[in-house]
Order: C-alpha cells, then sequence, then structure tokens
C-alpha cells in the first residue's frame, strides 16, 4: 500500500534533518505508521523532538490526505528514543482519553537487527530540496 502522504513528510523532514542524519527507516505496515529518524547524538534527538511541530509548521503544505503519522528519533543504538504521533485517528484519541498518556515504546535489540537489514532504508542526502506540491 502507497502512502503519499508520509513519503512526502519523510523526505521533507530528511532536508531538515541531514545534518544530524545517519537513516531514516520507515514502518508503514500494520498499525506502526513511523518514519524513525537515526540521528547522531543526543542533543540532536532531544533538539528534533523538541521542536518537531514547529519544524513541521516551516514545510510546504502536502497536498495527500492527512495519514496518521509517528515521527520518530533515536540513535544508532536505539537509545533515546522518542516520537510525536500526528494526525491521530479518533481511536488514538479515545486511548489517549482513557489512559491520559501515549504508551511508551522501546527499540529491542533484534528489532535493531532487522532494522538495518531492511532494504526499505532510506539514505540521507540523496534529495537536498523540500518537496513542494504541484
Amino acid at each position: 500500500m502507497e502512502h503519499p502522504y508520509k513519503i512526502r513528510l519523510m523526505r521533507n523532514l530528511q532536508v531538515i534533518y541531514e545534518p544530524q542524519l545517519i537513516r531514516v527507516v520507515t514502518f508503514f505496515e500494520g498499525n506502526r505508521d513511523e518514519i524513525l529518524f537515526f540521528m547522531d547524538d543526543q542533543k540532536s534527538i532531544a533538539e528534533a523532538y523538541k521542536n518537531l511541530f514547529s519544524t513541521l509548521s516551516m514545510l510546504p503544505e502536502i497536498d495527500f490526505p492527512r495519514e496518521r503519522t509517528v515521527i520518530g528519533f533515536c540513535d544508532t543504538n536505539g537509545e533515546h528514543y522518542c516520537s510525536h504521533l500526528i494526525n491521530p485517528t479518533s481511536q488514538d484519541e479515545i486511548n489517549l482519553a482513557l489512559i491520559g498518556y501515549r504508551p511508551e515504546r522501546k527499540i529491542r535489540p533484534d528489532e535493531l537487527t532487522e532494522i538495518f537489514k531492511r532494504t526499505e532504508i532510506t539514505q540521507v542526502g540523496l534529495n537536498s530540496s523540500l518537496i513542494v506540491s504541484s
């Protein structure tokens, strides 16, 4: 299944985060809906996480239907993982209201190994300009 909104969002964020990025991995199968940015240090991760919504507001509008997307950040060891959910579904909002917080996720060592084997890994630096919808 294609995810034009998420792909455009990922490519535009890649341009912004490029100096700190090591890799970008997508998990669009199931209900994960995640774009995971591997960054070079904890400071870059914390800054990207803290400023994500400000960064998103600077990006060009995407002319595709919005999709539920988790945007995550971590280092190459899977540590310092943090994420924000954008465009939550009604079920996400109900779950949040019921438990009062979003469940935490950690990257397991076996998952990290699988991540670096995946063929969907997008290397940084392939596209260095924001994609504006036509």
